[in-house]
């Protein structure tokens, strides 16, 4: 249990520590940690699988780093 309350110790002074401009960032990141983990559903499936097979014939695009970044995390 000492370890657990390291860790988060630390996490707390890494995040005092944090640049202004950076807390709204990491408020997302952790925010995004936090999301349990789910299985897909049957239909969840079915939508990846095709997903796949359009990625694969060239029919979708794809994105870089900072286009993501732009699209998620708001071009802060």
């Amino acid at each position: 249990m000492a370890m657990l309350e390291e860790k988060r110790k630390l996490l707390h002074d890494l995040i005092k520590s944090a640049p202004d401009n950076k807390l709204s960032e990491i408020e997302k990141l952790i925010k995004f940690a936090l999301i349990p983990e789910v299985e897909p559903s049957e239909e969840e499936k079915r939508i990846i699988e095709q997903a796949e097979k359009e990625f694969k014939n060239g029919e979708t695009k794809r994105y870089t780093i900072e286009e993501l970044r732009k699209e998620f995390l708001g071009d802060e």
